[in-house]
């Protein structure tokens, strides 16, 4: 969301006129003359005018000054082309990410590098090694195709390797890039669900639309608490999944829910902080009590 653009020529003459006048009293009780023949009340009319002069110009920008913000930015304007125009090629200019120093960056790159990536995200891996200051860093680029259909997509061999080119040749000299596909974390649920028999919903219609949100909620493109996919190394928590089932149309509570076997786990932790969650088995049994 933008930040307002906050008006500043909004002194109007009139009203310069009466907020001074109506002061005089207070700050000058002699001055009891305030008709317009008066030479004080000339000199306040003057000054009002002068204020609201200011007042609109300092709101106002000349196109000479945007030509040369664009020109700032590297982009100088054709003749006869709307300023705004120029402005739009200029703002599109800055966007475009010619190096690759932040994660986001990275992200950025790598996502626009080749088609049918869908997700990108770049962490630093540090080594310690002997006898060797500094650490050896290593920025890791984990990219995942757009396979809706796949619970782990996988990207090819081809789709690394031209992510790989681009980030390396945008990344500073010193940088050592490696492009790696998602870790995928097996995840083993199971539950025992009470239906609720006022939303006269059928048990296999309750099982159906539990399936569907435990898989759509831990799935790698849309899932996560954003609906963005899930995020990289975010543990499955227990809490949560109770929330999501509880929520579904026909579900009265959840009885049981085992994750990965155990009934007291608080939460599945990922095992890397590039790993997404691999939905290896869901099972749900829906019963009226």
């Amino acid at each position: 969301m933008s930040l307002p653009i906050p008006k500043i020529d909004d002194l109007t003459y009139d009203r310069l006129v009466t907020e001074v006048r109506s002061l005089i009293p207070r700050y000058f009780p002699a001055w009891t003359d305030h008709n317009p023949s008066d030479p004080g009340i000339t000199l306040l009319e003057l000054f009002a005018f002068l204020a609201e002069t200011v007042s609109y110009q300092l709101d106002r920008v000349p196109e000479r000054t945007l030509e040369k913000f664009a020109r700032l930015a590297g982009e100088e304007r054709i003749p006869g082309e709307p300023v705004d125009a120029t402005l739009r090629r200029a703002i599109e200019g800055l966007e475009v990410r010619l190096r690759a120093i932040t994660a986001r960056e990275y992200a950025d790159i790598a996502r626009g590098a080749v088609a049918g990536i869908a997700r990108a995200a770049a962490v630093v891996q540090v080594t310690g090694v002997t006898n060797l200051y500094p650490d050896e860093q290593i920025v890791k680029v984990v990219i995942v195709p757009d396979d809706p259909a796949d619970p782990a997509p996988v990207p090819t061999p081809a789709q690394r390797q031209v992510v790989f080119e681009a980030l390396r040749s945008r990344a500073p000299i010193t940088t050592r890039v490696q492009v790696v596909s998602p870790d995928c974390t097996g995840v083993d649920i199971a539950m025992a669900v009470i239906r609720n028999p006022a939303d006269r919903i059928p048990g296999e219609g309750v099982k159906g639309a539990v399936e569907q949100a435990v898989r759509a909620f831990l799935g790698p493109l849309a899932g996560g608490t954003e609906g963005e996919g899930w995020e990289f190394g975010r543990p499955v928590f227990r809490s949560e999944l109770y929330q999501l089932i509880e929520g579904v149309k026909g579900v009265d509570h959840v009885r049981r829910l085992l994750l990965n076997g155990s009934e007291g786990t608080a939460g599945i932790p990922l095992t890397s902080p590039t790993s997404l969650v691999h939905l290896v088995a869901l099972d749900v049994v829906v019963t009226d009590r």
